[in-house]
């Protein structure tokens, strides 16, 4: 008698055993065992991979698919469509309690096309968890040999892993909304001029900031400072490789008695067109750190993936001076970002420590961001979050050590000096 094998189960059963499949690898090497299970995958492609995307993200699945669903809906052309994104995406919880009617919920992927991008996106995050927790530079209070011996790589916690994927979803979709668009097509370079787009009674950057960072707790708005300055950490390497690189080209193909101007290379050796034109002109290169890492995750990804060639040619076209960097917005004063909208006006009460109990941890602010940016008075009980938290412009020194992503018991082990640093005394 023939042995029972899998691919003799009629192919109801092969579908359920699929859709029970937690990974895309497991599923992958499935399906690709034998041609009777990839005939069934076919059938029911779709629902597999929506079922590991929501295993794979967890409660953070609608925070990216705002991000996925923000492409392409720059501030400048997109407006109405960005806020309406926006506004379904912190009202999410609302529209599920009340039934109201979305025929897109926020919080399911719409389309094949989105469950494959939503995977992707899993995996760039994915890749900058394990980088940050091997590769973060040391916190200057450390010495070198404690940092690199005892404390790298980190191993991080359920929560701080939460905080860094829910700023890599923020920043992605900021970035979409708000950023400098990277494609170009045939009537030359897309713009994004939300800035002058408008005249108003209320400034560009205010909107900007109400629109998508008042309804965020301010702790989390912090969370995205952490990640985002962390890119600027990743670019020396790809600096010195086109730096060498380029000075070869212009001592091969330039005459010393002219100025190097990369327009004076040979058509095929030549770099693009953008916003470093000269070999002097690299020599800024660490000054424009800020406006590739807000080109966003994606962009940095593939930044660091690329062939050395291709990276020349990306920082070329998207390096500017960091004054041009579209995050964090800016000279905007604290009352611009009063008062805290909807679902962060839940946390505008007197007694917010004891409400901050109730919840779950990653909904919590941490130890880092408690002791940098609250400034209660104890004479004045009746005092509010808002009143005591600190929103001035946020300090570049404060996000390198990743305060507000690491947990309190990490940092107290570490010996943060938070004190020094909300006094602005940062060790050299």
């Amino acid at each position: 008698m023939a042995k029972p094998t899998l691919e003799g189960l009629p192919t109801e059963l092969l579908i359920l055993i699929l859709l029970e499949i937690p990974d895309l690898a497991s599923l992958k090497s499935i399906v690709l065992s034998s041609p009777i299970f990839h005939q069934a995958y076919l059938t029911v492609r779709q629902e597999a991979l929506c079922g590991i995307v929501k295993s794979q993200w967890g409660v953070l699945l609608a925070d990216a698919i705002t991000a996925t669903r923000s492409r392409g809906l720059l501030f400048s052309s997109h407006k109405h469509e960005a806020i309406a994104l926006l506004d379904t995406s912190r009202r999410k919880e609302e529209i599920k309690d009340l039934a109201l009617g979305s025929s897109i919920p926020i919080d399911e992927p719409n389309s094949l096309e989105e469950i494959l991008h939503l995977l992707y996106l899993h995996k760039v995050f994915r890749f900058f968890l394990g980088d940050y927790a091997k590769n973060l530079p040391r916190p200057p209070w450390m010495e070198n040999d404690e940092w690199e011996t005892s404390i790298i790589p980190i191993e991080l916690s359920q929560t701080e892993k939460h905080r860094i994927l829910r700023a890599l979803c923020r920043l992605q979709t900021y970035k979409n909304i708000f950023g400098y668009p990277e494609s170009q097509d045939g009537d030359g370079w897309k713009q994004n001029d939300w800035k002058g787009k408008e005249k108003s009674s209320t400034s560009p950057d205010k909107e900007a900031y109400r629109v998508f960072f008042g309804p965020m707790p301010p702790w989390e708005f912090h969370e995205m400072g952490c990640v985002w300055i962390y890119f600027t950490t990743k670019f020396d390497p790809i600096y010195k490789e086109m730096t060498a690189s380029l000075r070869d080209l212009v001592e091969k193909h330039i005459s010393k008695d002219d100025y190097p101007c990369f327009e004076l290379l040979p058509k095929d050796v030549r770099p693009p067109a953008g916003g470093l034109e000269t070999f002097h002109s690299l020599q800024n290169l660490p000054d424009q750190s800020k406006s590739l890492a807000s080109m966003g995750p994606e962009f940095v990804y593939r930044l660091l993936h690329e062939t050395p060639l291709m990276q020349r040619d990306m920082v070329i076209l998207y390096a500017m001076d960091d004054i041009m960097s579209s995050f964090p917005l800016f000279w905007l004063q604290e009352e611009d970002k009063l008062p805290f909208l909807y679902p962060a006006d839940r946390h505008a009460v007197r007694d917010y420590e004891q409400f901050w109990s109730t919840l779950p941890s990653v909904e919590q602010p941490n130890l880092g961001w408690k002791k940098l940016y609250l400034f209660p008075e104890p004479d004045i009980p009746e005092e509010t979050l808002e009143d005591v938290v600190d929103l001035a412009d946020p300090n570049d020194d404060k996000w390198r050590p990743g305060f507000a992503i690491f947990d309190g018991e990490r940092l107290t082990g570490w010996k943060a000096p938070l004190l020094e640093y909300r006094l602005g005394q940062f060790p050299e």
